[in-house]
Parts: C-alpha cells; structure tokens; sequence
C-alpha cells in the first residue's frame, strides 16, 4: 500500500510565497475559533495523517525547543524532530514561526504533512486564499485520495472559488459513489456560505443542490444526503423540495436514529408552507406514535424529549412536564431535558420552581461537570431577568475572565456605565474572533448612540469567522440601526436585505426591513410585506400555539397595520405561552397608551424594562415612562433605580395550557391603514419594533 503521507521522490512545486490575493471574504461557514468541525472529527476519530510520536510536555517549553533546533541543525532531515518543534510552537502560542517551521519542513521533507499542517493553521487565521494553494500542493502527492480531495473542496468554498470547489466535491462522489454519504459531515454548513454576499451566496447554494442530486443518483436512500438536501431547499426557501426530500428520507429509511428528528423538521415544513390541516394529522400522529414506543422502550431518552418538545409546542406545559420528568427518570443525565424543563417553568412564571430545580442540579454532585456549568449560567440569566442583579453577578464572578461578556451587562443595567465599557472592551480584547463579544460592545455603543462606534464594532463582528444565527443577524440589526440614525438609509436596508438572504427562513428577519422600507418612502412595499408576513405568522401560529416569539411578531403586525385589538389579543396569547416574553410585555404597553390607558401602559413599560433592561428599544420605552409619570400623576408607582440588590421580579399565577382547539379563530385583518414614518425609531432585537409615536 502506498504510504500516501510518507518521504516520496515527487518534488511537486511549493505555493507561492507573499501575500494571498483574490478570494472571497468567507467569514463564517462552520468554523470556530481555532478549528473546524472538520479537523475536529478527524482529531476524534484519529487521524491517519498524524505520525505517532510522544507528547510534548508543558515543562521547560522554551528549553525544549531549544534543544530540538540543535538536533535539527545537525539532522535537518529528521521528520520526528520537525514535527516536535511545529508542536513545541504551537504551543508557546508562536504563530508566525509555526507557520515557518512547517513552511521549512515541507520543502525539505517533500511531505504532504506539513502541508495539511500548515493549510489548517492558515484557516485558522481567515486566510484561505493561501490555505487553498497549500491544499493544491498536498493533493499533488495523491491525487485520487479522498479526504485530500475533501479539505481541498471545503477549503476552496472558504477562499470563494466555487469552480475548484464544485469539481473537487463532483470527483469526490465519484471516488465515493459506494458510501452512503460521499460529500461529508460538514458539507451542508459549508454550503450556506454565510458571509458571502447575497448574489455569491445563492449561487454556492445553487452548486450544492447540484452536487447533493449527483449523489443522490448514486445513494438515492441515503438518509444523511436526503437529510442535507431538505435542509438546503428549506433554506434557499424551496418547501415544496425540502418537503418532498424529507418525506423520502422518512420513508426510505424507517429505522434510521435520526427519523424523530426529520418527522420534527417535516413538521415545521408544513407550518412554514401554511398546511395547518396537514400539519395537524401529522402532529397527532407523530405525538401518538412517540407515546406508543415509549410504553416499551422507556429508556429511549430522545423520545423522551422529542414528545416534551411537542407537548411545549402544542402549549400542553403540565403534560410536558411529566413527560420531561419521565426522562429524567429514564436517564438521570439526560442534559436536554434538564435544560428544557428549566426553560419551561421559566416560561410558565414559576421563577421560584426554576431556581429551586436549577440550584439542585447545580450542588449535585453526581451530575457531570458541564452540565453543572450550563444550568448554573441558566440561573445566573434567569436572575438578570428577574432583576436580582447581585446573585446573577456572583455566579458570573466564579469564572470572571471567560464571563466578562456576561458581567458587563449587569454593571450596564445598574448604569455602572464606566466598569461596564471597560468589561465589554476587555471582551473583545480577550476574544477578537468570537463575534458574540463584538455584539455586546456595538449593542452598548447604540444604547450610549455612539452610531459611528456602533457601526465599526457591528462590522468587526460581522466579519469574524463563527456566529450563530442570533449573534449574526443581532450584529446586522445593530449596525442597521446606527446607519439609520446616521442618515444611511438605503446602507441599512442593504444590511438587512443581506440577513434576509441569509436566513430566509425566518419571517422575524423578513420584516425588520419593513421600517426601513416606511423611511425610504416605498409605503406600498412596507404594507404588502408586513401583511405578507402577518400572514405567515397566522399560519405558523395555528400549527404551533405556544410559539411566543410568533405571537409577538403577529402583534407588531397587527399593529403596525392599524388592528389594535388583534395586536392586543396576539401580544396576550404571547404571555400565556411565555411569562417572560418582554416583546409582548412592550406590545401591550404601546396599545394601552394608544387606547389612553396610561397607568396600564405605565405597568407594562415598567416590566419591560426590568425584562429586558439592555433591549436597544428600552432607552425610548424609558423617556415614555417618565413622560407617562406626569400625565398618571401622584399615584404613579414609584421607578426605583436598578442596583446590584436588585428590585426583584414577582411572579405571577401559574399559566394556562391551552391547546390548538383553545385558540379562538382570528378576525380576518381589515384594509391597511396609514402609517407614519418614524425617523426617531430603532430596529430594536429584531422582533419588537417602533411603529409609530403614541398618541398623547
């Protein structure tokens, strides 16, 4: 067998050296900071490129290097010794001399390792161009071999040359037309291709589905390309496709572990479609078929927690807390329901249930330690959301350096603004690739309208190579708002055009540019796409009833379009699902004061703030709550000043479940009416937005 990382008598020719150029800005994709699903599957999974030589230790770093670079003067041929000192270097933390030591090592060696080495450690730092022309010089070696062939396509999608990359993945299926998934783990991530612009993008999605159907031909049951092939088509908002790729996957591959999961996914086709009737049969039928396998197998913790979740999503909270609790009963370690149950008494308003469940997790200590870390910053954001500030902050202070994006909010919510500004720049300091902490500093700098700060920090966030998809279209909103606020409207309906391009999926992003639309005067646009979307918020509603952050949306529709009571009735449907939606919270203040009821709107503004101190909407909800003091007069309650003691959240009475037959049917929406462009506004999260000024 050919030894394909060994010495070899090829002599390919070396990269180019000097800087990179052309290529795409491919930020984003399915990196994190410092390495790739990829490499991290191989380092899993052992990797047959890496030599088996002994640990480098963590005594005397810089001794040891020492020493190897006088053996390797010596023997500068020494494959063991080179590989040692790459090692050594990379972790002293010296990037710029691992990057040389593998560079000499390669052409001395004519070893494709170092190669592999070196195009990984360039990923690592965004420079893919460079990256690319050392995956073309380690296939030279082999050019039939798989997983060369692999990174030099995934790596070719990240510099942007979608040619290299269609025919790279095409020879792959072809070397691998036998396995049941040819293209890959991370193959669908790496086709969304966040941070391309929107034309470049589509057009990657567009080589995907052509690369997925080729594969097809040759594994037309595979469950993990028919699975990617629906999830694409849902992206790239084809439901009929991703319908029918799911249907096939579910019927094709009756046994496989993934087919409760497809069934979900299918589901939320349907909402998506607006096929309430088929969505129903097929709910009532999923959920019976879920409780029917779980009578036998009660140790099937997936069931478990997919039957809870369409229990929540059918707003059925009790039941879903029994099944939860019959999963932990199943497997006490079963960290998703732990999670999930948490959430759930969260949503029902029993904050003190939540506490008191989180806590017992937490001083548990036969419960594995990740764990334990994730419930304990679960209760450590319920108290910031409850206004108990000071417990929030001890739980953060226990691991204060990698909390700092935590803690500053709660120095900015008690308007300790100078200890705040200096935690969310150390944040970024400490972690100038992780896009959540460049959030939490552009969102701080609109909450202070420093706009041109705002906008540099959105932008440095948007570049970095990993964010979900909460952080990544936060960062548009920011950067959307401060180029509002700086006249650059037609800048800011570009930003948002793009995260519509993005996430099509969602209709939340959808209709953060109906706003924008108002201010560049194209009225009639807004209109139609706030009813486009009222629409599918109506259908998305009737399939899935406990989906706060849709009842939310369909309020802000409501009232952006003149149905007052409609948008009161869907704000309210929010909180029934949700104690702690603060967007619903907002949207019933901004009706009460439509309808004068100031102490009411007074009431919920105050809560709103409380909920969510640090929303972008809440320095305008807090200028209306001193202007609505005035007009209640002496028995206005008294706004006491957030401190570290905190003010404290009360609960409420315990929430209705409710079911879909519960819901009421909605009124059909009359006409359109005026709506008046508002060039004091925000785009807020996301969800909540500012549609007009109040009457007074």
């Amino acid at each position: 067998m050919k030894n394909k990382m060994g010495k070899s008598g090829l002599k390919p020719a070396m990269p180019p050296k000097g800087k990179e150029k052309g290529g795409a800005d491919a930020r984003g994709l399915t990196r994190k900071d410092g390495f790739s699903k990829e490499s991290a599957l191989r380092r899993h999974q052992g990797d047959s490129l890496k030599p088996r030589f002994g640990d480098v230790g963590d005594d005397d770093l810089e001794e040891q290097l020492e020493d190897v670079e006088e053996k390797l003067a010596e023997n500068p041929k020494d494959r063991e010794l080179h590989i040692k000192k790459y090692r050594l270097l990379r972790k002293l933390g010296e990037r710029g001399k691992m990057r040389a030591c593998l560079q000499l090592a390669a052409r001395e060696m004519k070893d494709p390792f170092f190669g592999v080495k070196l195009a990984e450690a360039l990923e690592e730092e965004g420079r893919y161009q460079a990256a690319l022309e050392w995956r073309r010089w380690v296939i030279q070696f082999d050019s039939e071999d798989p997983d060369s062939i692999r990174r030099l396509a995934g790596t070719a999608v990240r510099a942007g040359d979608f040619q290299t990359a269609e025919q790279s993945y095409s020879k792959l299926v072809d070397l691998r037309k036998d396995q049941t998934d040819p293209l890959g783990g991370t193959f669908y991530d790496e086709m969304l291709g966040k941070g391309f612009e929107p034309g470049r993008r589509r057009e990657l999605q567009r080589i995907g589905l052509r690369l997925l159907a080729k594969a097809l031909g040759f594994q037309p049951k595979s469950g993990g390309l028919l699975e990617s092939a629906a999830r694409l088509s849902y992206r790239v908002r084809d439901l009929e496709a991703a319908r029918t790729f799911y249907k096939q996957a579910i019927s094709t591959n009756p046994h496989h572990r993934n087919i409760r999961e497809w069934k979900w996914e299918l589901l939320k086709v349907y909402a998506a479609s607006g096929f309430v009737e088929d969505w129903r049969r097929m709910n009532a039928e999923f959920t019976a078929e879920l409780q029917t396998h779980l009578q036998d197998y009660r140790g099937d913790s997936r069931a478990w927690t997919i039957l809870a979740r369409q229990q929540i999503q059918g707003g059925e909270f009790e039941k879903a807390i029994e099944t939860l609790k019959s999963a932990l009963r199943a497997d006490s370690r079963n960290s998703q329901a732990l999670w999930e149950l948490g959430r759930l008494y969260v949503r029902m308003g029993r904050s003190q249930d939540a506490v008191d469940y989180y806590s017992e997790i937490i001083y548990d200590p036969n419960e594995k330690r990740s764990v334990r870390r994730a419930i304990e910053r679960a209760l450590a954001d319920l108290y910031f959301r409850t206004g108990r500030y000071r417990e929030s902050l001890e739980i953060y202070q226990r691991e204060l350096e990698s909390n700092l994006a935590m803690i500053a909010p709660i120095y900015e919510a008690v308007e300790e603004l100078e200890t705040a500004e200096e935690l969310y720049l150390r944040s970024v300091v400490q972690s100038p690739r992780d896009a959540r902490s460049h959030l939490g500093l552009a969102e701080y700098w609109v909450r202070r309208e420093e706009w041109h700060k705002a906008i540099e920090s959105a932008k440095k966030g948007l570049e970095c190579t990993y964010a979900t998809e909460d952080v990544h279209s936060n960062l548009a909103v920011a950067l959307a708002t401060s180029q509002m606020r700086t006249d650059q409207i037609e800048s800011a309906y570009q930003t948002m055009e793009e995260i519509c391009q993005t996430y099509p999926d969602s209709i939340h992003q959808v209709f953060r540019k109906v706003k924008i639309l108002v201010m560049l005067k194209r009225r009639e646009e807004a209109l139609a796409l706030a009813e486009e979307v009222r629409s599918s918020a109506e259908h998305q509603t009737g399939c899935a009833p406990a989906e706060s952050s849709l009842w939310s949306l369909l309020g802000d529709c409501h009232s952006l379009l003149g149905n007052i009571k409609a948008a009161e009735e869907a704000y309210s449907n929010a909180l029934k699902y949700d104690f702690m939606d603060s967007i619903a919270v907002r949207g019933l203040g901004i009706v009460a004061e439509k309808q004068k009821d100031h102490a009411r709107a007074l009431e919920m503004y105050q809560r709103f703030v409380l909920l969510d101190p640090l929303n972008l909407a809440t320095p305008t909800i807090r200028n209306r709550i001193e202007e609505l003091r005035e007009k209640v007069g002496p028995q206005a309650p008294e706004t006491p000043a957030p401190t570290l003691e905190g003010q404290g959240l009360m609960e409420n009475a315990p929430m209705g479940g409710g079911s879909i037959a519960d819901i009421p049917d909605r009124p059909v929406a009359p006409p359109p009416a005026p709506v008046e462009e508002d060039r004091e506004g925000w785009l807020g999260s996301g969800d909540d937005d500012d549609w007009f000024e109040p009457e007074r």
